[in-house]
């Protein structure tokens, strides 16, 4: 997969694009944020203020009819999703996540939205190996 990453000097995040290999002539693409490498860790109370923001937000977007409740394997100590309940307009299901872990090391964060399948997708935008 091809990335471009994004983020302001002394930031503690980094925003990463992400364009997945073309196929027939598509490619899927995801966008997240995660901690920079080295940064300071994500804390349990700002876990918890991320869990009751996504949560709102997530209530918000289902009051529409137009998401669904997605929720990834609880692997991690927050791991929450909310998918598109449609498809975008290039075919695919789009999925919104947070995924957080304090309770074990390394603690991390990754919060982002992905075009889930791998048939679907637009025409690439990056260069490819």
């Amino acid at each position: 997969m091809t990335e471009q990453r994004w983020e302001v000097p002394e930031s503690r995040f980094v925003v990463v694009e992400a364009e997945y290999p073309p196929q027939d002539g598509k490619s899927r693409r995801s966008c997240k944020l995660e901690i920079v490498q080295g940064a300071k860790p994500i804390s349990t109370a700002e876990e918890k203020h991320l869990r009751a923001t996504f949560f709102a937000e997530r209530d918000e977007l289902l009051s529409t009819g137009r998401y669904e409740r997605w929720n990834p394997d609880a692997i991690f100590s927050t791991n929450l999703g909310v998918r598109l309940a449609g498809y975008n307009p290039h075919g695919c299901r789009v999925v919104s996540y947070l995924e957080v872990e304090t309770q074990r090391a390394p603690p991390f964060l990754v919060t982002g939205s992905a075009e889930q399948d791998g048939a679907c997708g637009a025409a690439p935008r990056f260069a490819h190996p």
